[in-house]
């Protein structure tokens, strides 16, 4: 999808994005904790750009989140580029290219570029929905809450985000938005596996599990899980300090966070004391 603008010097000249004879194609290929993408320019003559006019690429998502544009060199000289994006949304992600001369006066655009997915990768889950995260974000009209699980026998958990309030971006990037939703989806989903007998041949139950055990650096076998009723039925207390157990060491695990090596904890403790600390000066 490309965009026509003008601006005082003239028209900008459309750099081609989709369709035949594609002068910039960008393909993504989806990992656990990052997406690999790269680009393929081959600009047409007919533009006859001056070969030393520059050429960049960046990335940004429909919310507006975007990242530093990023260089690809001259026309008479490009190149194509090789880069890992963490921190972001394949479904909301973005490109724009520019072509711009020495006074930085753009010459050639192209805009709301979708990368292609390539194959391969780690990124296919068992439940065929080619995402390896532990918690799918949908966003929902539907929903009454500000965010709920959908949860089902046989079909993997998903965070819903009630729409048009924004949550799902900042839930990716904002720690204290992560950490209040995370620990209590994770809590809740844990708890439904353990308790809910329409959950007992559940086929995402041993998996979703799993992946909260290595997201919480945890090697714990499934039959060495605490039950969760007692025989007389009452709740089996081992079981509940089990779950929140796990749901904080899900937190203080060292993972990547916006590029850095951190832990969710750390971070949203830092927040909440730069938060208070903002506070006291305004009083």
């Amino acid at each position: 999808m490309t965009q026509v603008v003008s601006n005082k010097t003239g028209r900008k000249k459309i750099v081609k994005a989709s369709g035949e004879n594609t002068e910039i194609k960008i393909t993504a290929k989806k990992f656990s904790d990052y997406l690999e993408i790269r680009t393929e320019l081959k600009l047409n003559s007919e533009h006859k750009f001056n070969e030393d006019y520059n050429i960049s690429i960046q990335p940004y998502e429909t919310k507006g989140f975007a990242r530093p544009p990023m260089d690809m060199g001259t026309v008479g000289n490009p190149s194509d580029l090789s880069f890992n994006l963490d921190d972001i949304s394949l479904d909301t992600l973005l490109f724009r290219l520019k072509v711009v001369d020495k006074n930085n006066t753009v010459k050639g655009y192209a805009d709301e570029i979708k990368p292609d997915l390539s194959g391969g990768g780690n990124d296919t889950s068992e439940g065929g929905d080619g995402s390896n995260t532990i918690l799918p974000i949908k966003e929902d009209e539907s929903i009454k809450l500000p965010f709920a699980i959908q949860m089902e026998p046989d079909s993997k958990p998903v965070l819903l985000v009630k729409s048009k309030l924004n949550l799902k971006e900042q839930f990716k990037h904002d720690i204290k938005t992560k950490v209040f939703i995370y620990t209590s989806v994770i809590r809740q989903i844990l708890t439904n596996y353990l308790s809910d007998k329409n959950y007992a041949d559940c086929s995402k139950k041993e998996v979703f599990i799993n992946k909260v055990l290595g997201n919480a650096g945890l090697d714990t076998a499934m039959d060495e899980i605490p039950e969760y009723f007692n025989d007389d039925n009452s709740v089996n207390q081992e079981a509940v300090d089990w779950i929140e157990q796990v749901t904080a060491d899900c937190i203080d695990t060292p993972v990547t966070f916006k590029g850095n090596k951190t832990n969710y904890l750390s971070l949203f403790e830092k927040k909440c004391r730069e938060t208070a600390m903002e506070n006291e000066n305004e009083d």
